[in-house]
């Protein structure tokens, strides 16, 4: 992947999470393993995509940003409620999050999750893991 690709994915993933993309104040980090874990979770393997995610997030970054929320819409989406729940709660401590940036989160969470489904049915006939 060149930075090219990569800047385009950082674009993408920033706008599906609500985020605004500033790459003249801080590097893209590993957005591989942000799509990677797209990837994973697309085919219901939660475990490696979660894995994925911790890259990510251990590279900084705008993939770290990306690798707080994709946590958490990976475990809702398998149904892992008290751990999403946990991890948007560490999440918006992390980021100083108020009221309105919290809500903001939330509502980018449950259109990634929606999204993350219809995702799966398309290439795979099914919304859900089993």
């Amino acid at each position: 992947m060149n930075s090219s690709d990569s800047l385009r994915i950082g674009k993408l993933c920033a706008a599906a999470f609500g985020i605004t993309l500033l790459t003249s104040c801080g590097s893209l980090g590993d957005t591989g393993a942000v799509k990677e874990a797209n990837e994973l979770a697309i085919t219901c393997k939660t475990d490696a995509a979660l894995r994925a995610v911790d890259r990510a997030a251990k590279g900084g970054g705008l993939g770290a940003h990306i690798a707080d929320l994709q946590r958490v819409v990976f475990l809702r989406d398998v149904g892992r409620l008290s751990e999403a729940d946990a991890a948007l709660a560490a999440r918006n401590a992390r980021a100083d999050a108020d009221a309105e940036a919290a809500a903001k989160a939330e509502r980018a969470v449950a259109k990634s999750v929606q999204d993350l489904r219809a995702e799966r049915e398309k290439r795979m006939g099914r919304r859900v893991c089993s």
